[in-house]
């Protein structure tokens, strides 16, 4: 079962959440807030959820300075995902910069939302297919070479591949796969892969389906 903390300033909208994960026996609503600091003052560091989902526009604490903070407080240890009405290359670029794993237009149906949380529980990251085309639109002219291996090593990351199976498939040792993975996140300026994906899905290198659910 996958623990879910919820932080939206909406009553309305969050009982919404709040009823539909925990009508999902995948899931288990453990903390619920109205914004950031409420969040943060109720989550237990003994019983930490799996994945939280935040709110871009909150009161007293917005989306992006939670997750600021939810990254100073707890590291990597919570898999963060971001909920918002907007869709702005800017806004969507900085909540991920700030730390969270995904992000999620409000107008995506009951099913994408449920498998955006879990994709981010497994896999480390998701974006709703409303937010993939937005960022692929601003594809930067990146002056970053890759070599092909480096490529086809991002999109088998992508294609959710361990490293042992990208091992296997590219005929090289499991080490090099790691070594890979610390070159590419060096040479594309990153810290995780999150901001990986992001960067192969702006420059091209990986094209998303047009329906993830």
């Amino acid at each position: 079962m996958i623990k879910v903390a919820i932080a939206e300033d909406h009553e309305l909208l969050r009982a919404s959440y709040v009823s539909l994960i925990n009508g999902n026996e995948q899931f288990d609503l453990i903390v619920q807030a109205k914004h950031g600091k409420e969040l943060l003052a109720k989550l237990n560091p003994e019983a930490l959820p799996d994945v939280v989902l935040v709110d871009l526009d909150m009161p007293i604490m917005d989306g992006p300075e939670t997750v600021l903070e939810l990254r100073k407080k707890f590291g990597e240890v919570l898999k963060i995902l971001a909920l918002s009405v907007h869709e702005e290359y800017f806004l969507i670029k900085r909540m991920l910069e700030n730390g969270t794993n995904g992000y999620v237009s409000k107008g995506v149906g009951v099913n994408e939302l449920l498998l955006a949380i879990t994709k981010v529980n497994t896999v480390g990251y998701y974006l709703s297919s409303g937010i993939q085309k937005v960022v692929h639109k601003n594809n930067s002219k990146n002056a970053i070479k890759l070599s092909k291996t480096e490529s086809d090593i991002i999109s088998l990351i992508f294609k959710e591949y361990t490293s042992t199976q990208i091992a296997e498939k590219l005929s090289i040792p499991k080490s090099t796969v790691a070594t890979y993975r610390t070159r590419i996140l060096e040479k594309v300026g990153v810290k995780n892969t999150v901001g990986m994906i992001l960067f192969a899905i702006r420059t091209g290198i990986c094209t998303l389906p047009p329906n993830n659910e």
